[in-house]
């Protein structure tokens, strides 16, 4: 199998006029090649529920980006997040974005990888929990339908403005958590497990009863400036700089977003 696999997370672009918007652009022109696999592992946006034209408009590059990937023999897969989710409609005409709502099993070069966004992990998070499945429900999926797109923008953008200014290093419990999922993932017989969301960086492998594994998380991208290579004949995935990209942990602006 040719190409490498290339994956990034917890973005939360929130406009064009963000730095890491047209960072993405010119990552996506200048750095993700033919047959190459690129995989989105949630909270690639900030904010974006469902076919609404406000998030359509606002993102629009971006998505013109990754459908003209195709043109390259890109395949895209898409993990939705919990900043971004009920994408389905999006890519209609673009068969080579695939979206999924939790988990992406893929085998590349005979190795088995596991990629999640990772918010199902902490289920004693009883509260974020209720929540999901409050907006993952074919119930609440129908009423997004039908929302107007600026209300859903304005209720998600007071959510995000509450956490401007303040976000938290991760729990040791949380990161601890996390570790023991993609162990438990390894046991399994999975070679990688690939996460998001706890905005951690962490990059560990287990050995479970003679079979290795590989856990990666690239943690946040505006913090860290990394995201994940991993080529047929290399033996784990590689953290790369973002080139010439230096996204300061709070920017100027002041724009931060929650987990």
């Amino acid at each position: 199998m040719g190409g490498r696999i290339i994956s990034v997370s917890d973005l939360h672009l929130w406009g064009p006029q963000d730095p890491l918007y047209r960072a993405l652009l010119r990552f996506m022109s200048e750095q993700i090649k033919s047959g190459d696999k690129f995989v989105i592992v949630g909270d690639l946006f900030d904010l974006f529920v469902g076919n609404k034209s406000v998030f359509v408009q606002r993102y629009f590059e971006v998505l013109e980006a990754l459908k003209k990937l195709g043109e390259k023999d890109v395949e895209v897969f898409y993990i939705e997040g919990n900043h971004d989710f009920h994408l389905e409609s999006i890519f209609e005409n673009a068969p080579h974005v695939r979206i999924y709502s939790d988990y992406l099993h893929y085998e590349f070069n005979g190795r088995k990888i596991l990629f999640s966004h990772g918010d199902k992990i902490n289920a004693k998070d009883y509260g974020y929990q209720l929540f999901r499945f409050g907006l993952r429900n074919l119930v609440s999926q129908t009423i997004l339908e039908v929302a107007p797109g600026s209300l859903i923008d304005r209720i998600g953008s007071s959510m995000s403005r509450a956490s401007r200014g303040y976000h938290p290093e991760p729990d040791e419990k949380v990161v601890q958590l996390f570790r023991n999922y993609a162990c438990e993932q390894i046991s399994k017989g999975y070679d990688f497990v690939v996460l998001g969301h706890s905005h951690y960086m962490d990059d560990m492998h287990f050995c479970v009863e003679d079979h290795k594994g590989q856990y990666v998380n690239v943690g946040y991208p505006r913090k860290h400036c990394k995201y994940l290579e991993l080529t047929a004949d290399a033996p784990t995935f590689k953290f790369l700089n973002w080139d010439d990209v230096v996204i300061p942990f709070r920017s100027s602006s002041n724009r931060t977003v929650s987990d």
